[in-house]
């Protein structure tokens, strides 16, 4: 087993990165909430079209009185979002460089928002009673996947709310697994719980010879056609609907991914989706999981924007539970890279004998 060293850039030459920094502006709940109405209210769309404003159109934009309007700015200017020079508001070159993340952005505040309720109400139950706190949780309420089995369209249209959060995050994410690991030596991949297909979206982009399969359950598939249906590499996309626990998955596989997927799952499925990835890839074939470490929390307080994967803290495995499984199902050759993004990563890679 070995552990590599990283590199620090993707295959564009733009460090993987960069779109961390936006977390610099969804700190506290109240930088959320008034970079939220910001938004809401087109404020930061106003100050994005034109260098400056003044003050009357500040409160004409976001339709309030000066006491509200004085109120936003200030929140605004103490999270360095916008400054104001000689009577004139204007962005931050650092927070206009943030807005190049602008769907990540948002994403979090609403992710952030959404799952708020459950952190408030019920904190003291999360840390008494996982399962007690799971029932109550609209976080884990969200997540329905006894809705993915039955297409309806109330079905497609729950799936697709939360598979907008998943997609958007791992959108990101996947620059950084690309910096990490060459997929240009395979052809033939295929990614085990790859919801809406922007994971592999991602590494076809940069591969053009890569042809993906997402096996996933028949409602996250249909959201995923529909996900990538516009984009240049849905051509080498395929979507195989099946329950990656128990049917048969294609075989002939140069390598089989996990991106976020195996810390929902107990010990003992978890090691039946590595069952499954060994016997569809080929001799010598590989097998990568991309996955999020426990949560450091040790002298640093968490950001608000992180409430999302706070609630997932008990499901976070070490590299090395992983690394025992995958020996246990017949894969050598295992290296560990460990990647630090806005909670540490790792990612792990072995061979089919």
């Amino acid at each position: 087993m070995t552990t590599a060293v990283a590199p620090t850039s993707n295959h564009t030459g733009h460090h993987y990165t960069d779109y961390l920094q936006i977390d610099r502006y969804l700190t506290t709940f109240m930088d959320h909430q008034a970079l939220n109405s910001a938004l809401q209210t087109g404020l930061i769309d106003l100050l994005d079209r034109q260098t400056q404003i003044q003050f009357p159109e500040a409160c004409d934009c976001i339709r309030s009185d000066a006491l509200g309007t004085e109120t936003l700015l200030a929140l605004l200017t103490a999270n360095q979002v916008i400054e104001q020079v000689n009577n004139n508001i204007q962005l931050t070159e650092a927070f206009r460089q943030a807005l190049k993340f602008r769907d990540l952005l948002e994403a979090k505040i609403a992710f952030s928002n959404l799952v708020a309720p459950d952190v408030m109400n019920n904190f003291t139950t999360l840390l008494q009673n996982p399962a007690e706190f799971m029932g109550q949780s609209r976080l884990f309420e969200l997540f329905g996947y006894h809705r993915c089995f039955e297409v309806t369209d109330e079905n497609i249209a729950l799936t697709r709310r939360w598979m907008h959060f998943t997609s958007m995050y791992t959108r990101y994410e996947a620059s950084a697994c690309l910096a990490h690991h060459d997929f240009g030596q395979y052809r033939q991949l295929m990614d085990i719980g790859g919801n809406s297909g922007e994971f592999s979206r991602q590494l076809c982009r940069q591969h053009p010879r890569l042809l993906a399969t997402i096996v996933d359950l028949p409602v996250v598939c249909e959201v995923g056609m529909r996900h990538v249906a516009d984009t240049q590499e849905t051509s080498r996309i395929r979507f195989f609907k099946a329950d990656a626990l128990s049917d048969p998955l294609p075989g002939n596989m140069d390598i089989v991914t996990f991106k976020s997927i195996l810390h929902d799952w107990p010990t003992d499925a978890t090691q039946r989706f590595l069952e499954q990835a060994y016997t569809s890839l080929k001799p010598g074939g590989t097998v990568l999981i991309f996955e999020r470490s426990p949560i450091r929390i040790n002298h640093h307080r968490l950001p608000y924007s992180m409430l999302p994967m706070f609630l997932f803290f008990r499901s976070f495995r070490t590299s090395d539970d992983y690394v025992s499984q995958l020996q246990n199902n017949g894969f050598s050759d295992i290296s560990i890279q460990h990647i630090a993004l806005e909670t540490p990563f790792f990612l792990i890679t072995a061979k089919k004998q």
